[in-house]
């Protein structure tokens, strides 16, 4: 296994474009350095794409291996100083703060004026970018200058910097109080996921009125003050499942770009996460006609922005385009047609073109299994919920591996696999067992399972009708309905109830479903 900082290393050499690559080489020739020995250390990782030391060693004879660990030291900074250059004018930030250095500098020579001059232009991007921390620390420096020498200037500005800091400082501390909040809901929501019990709604009502500030006003509030609130109130009313709340201000969250448009270049990351946020709040609300619209705007953006994204930007905008291009299929019912679609998902998966992480990818394969099971093409089905079911995850994204077991067991049962049914039903027991927080649809599913191998084929129709009678009160309950989400249970009983396709049976709820949200 790679030490921590090799693996830094190597990820960050094969994140590089090869723009980034080609400059980093350029400027080495330039300045002489292209026969330094880390310049050939970022040659052989850049060929190879993987650390072997040995090979390592082999391959570039000047390096010793006593020195190996300070060349990757020293090829580490290089490569980052030289990613750093190359996108400064691509990001304000990284533009803002290079101008206070130079303020520095210029400082340190006894050039007050030209400093201040400096300061004033970070002073401006800061401000264009709502980067209020950097401009405090601009005011900051502002004042240390004026205070300790003449510049003519001190006479007229020594109130209005004082004032402007402050005001500064006054916003951080909003700002920095509901970025706190938000991140506390955000883990929270992380932790213990969809409210579960009545408990839970209460906890979370009690929390958010102790952190929201009770004289907030929004029409005084900017941009990162703003974000922050409506953020909270997106993890807060998704926890509660109260859908159109969770989409009233995820819609805020993506308008918000939209009073502020010099904003959504150093935040395009958080302009992506609101567009799933309103995404998701249509999908789990099931409102398919504005959720077709949002998703076209989500298309529209992703083939006409101008932005130059980064690998993580992309990352995130494939995530979106993804989750919801699926999402899309669910609701639409069209499972064959978006096979075609989530191939191209698995090969990104396979290839490990973005670095997604276990929970993205567990998720992404109970998503594409369900996209199998509604085109039945059961193999491939049973093939990615196995990639959940077989290994161990304990205590994570229980949800995803409850539903992937349940799951399973439908499609070797329509496969008609009899011994390898008895097998999974035994599997979603022992698994309903270990859950410590079951759900009224959990603990009738556990029944039904339970019940199972002594059922008789004759009765199986009287069986699954009374299973969905005692499913069907919970699919209204605020607390409870949380399963459907995972699992179109009732679909799957009426298919077998009526003898039609699961498929059929969901686009018959389905058009019950348009005809009240039309109506509605």
């Amino acid at each position: 296994m790679l030490k921590t900082k090799t693996r830094y290393l190597l990820d960050l050499i094969t994140s590089m474009t090869r723009s980034e690559k080609r400059n980093f080489k350029l400027n080495t020739a330039k300045t002489g350095n292209d026969s330094k020995i880390y310049v050939q250390l970022f040659d052989h990782l850049n060929k190879y794409g993987q650390y072997d030391e040995r090979l390592i060693l082999k391959h570039i004879p000047s390096i010793k291996k006593s020195q190996l660990s300070n060349i990757k030291a020293n090829l580490y900074k290089q490569v980052l100083r030289s990613i750093r250059d190359y996108n400064k004018e691509s990001y304000a930030e990284i533009k803002a703060r290079e101008k206070f250095d130079f303020a520095k500098v210029l400082y340190a020579k006894g050039q007050y004026k030209a400093s201040l001059a400096m300061i004033d232009q970070v002073k401006n991007i800061s401000e264009r970018i709502q980067k209020k921390p950097l401009l405090y620390l601009a005011l900051h420096f502002e004042k240390q200058i004026e205070s300790q020498h003449v510049t003519g200037s001190m006479a007229n500005r020594a109130s209005e910097i004082t004032t402007h800091s402050t005001e500064v400082v006054e916003n951080i501390q909003l700002a920095d109080q509901l970025s706190n909040l938000s991140l506390k809901l955000y883990g929270i929501f992380l932790q213990r996921g969809l409210a579960k019990s009545e408990e839970d709604v209460l906890y979370l009502n009690k929390f958010i009125e102790t952190y929201i500030p009770d004289d907030i006003d929004e029409k005084k509030m900017d941009f990162y003050q703003r974000l922050h609130l409506y953020q909270s109130y997106v993890w807060y009313y998704q926890m509660l499942q109260d859908f159109d709340l969770y989409h009233h201000y995820a819609n805020k969250w993506v308008s918000l770009f939209a009073d502020y448009p010099d904003m959504l270049k150093p935040e395009t990351t958080l302009y992506i996460k609101g567009i799933h946020n309103v995404l998701n709040s249509l999908y789990v609300g099931a409102k398919m006609a504005k959720f077709d619209l949002a998703f076209k705007q989500l298309q529209v953006f992703k083939q006409n922005h101008t932005l130059k994204l980064s690998r993580n930007e992309a990352s995130q905008l494939a995530i979106v385009t993804y989750t919801h291009g699926i999402n899309r299929i669910f609701l639409n019912t069209r499972y064959i047609e978006g096979v075609p679609f989530i191939k191209s998902l698995e090969q990104i998966i396979e290839e490990e073109l973005y670095p997604w992480d276990l929970n993205r990818k567990l998720v992404f394969y109970y998503k594409i299994a369900c996209v199998y099971y509604g085109a039945n093409q059961l193999e491939s089905c049973i093939y990615y919920l196995n990639k959940i079911t077989n290994n161990p995850y304990p205590k994570f994204k229980e949800d995803i591996q409850c539903f992937a077991r349940i799951l399973n067991l439908i499609a070797h049962y329509d496969l008609g696999n009899d011994v390898l049914v008895s097998y999974q039903v035994r599997s979603v027991y022992r698994y309903l067992l270990k859950l410590e927080e079951l759900q009224a649809v959990h603990r009738e599913i556990f029944k039904f399972v339970k019940r199972t191998p002594s059922m008789k084929p004759s009765e199986i129709k009287k069986e699954f009708l009374g299973l969905k009678s005692r499913l069907l009160p919970y699919r209204k309950d605020k607390i409870e309905r949380r399963p459907f989400i995972y699992l179109d249970i009732i679909s799957y009983l009426d298919s077998k109830i009526k003898g039609i396709s699961m498929v059929e049976a969901i686009r018959q709820r389905r058009r019950i479903m348009v005809r009240d949200e039309v109506g509605g």
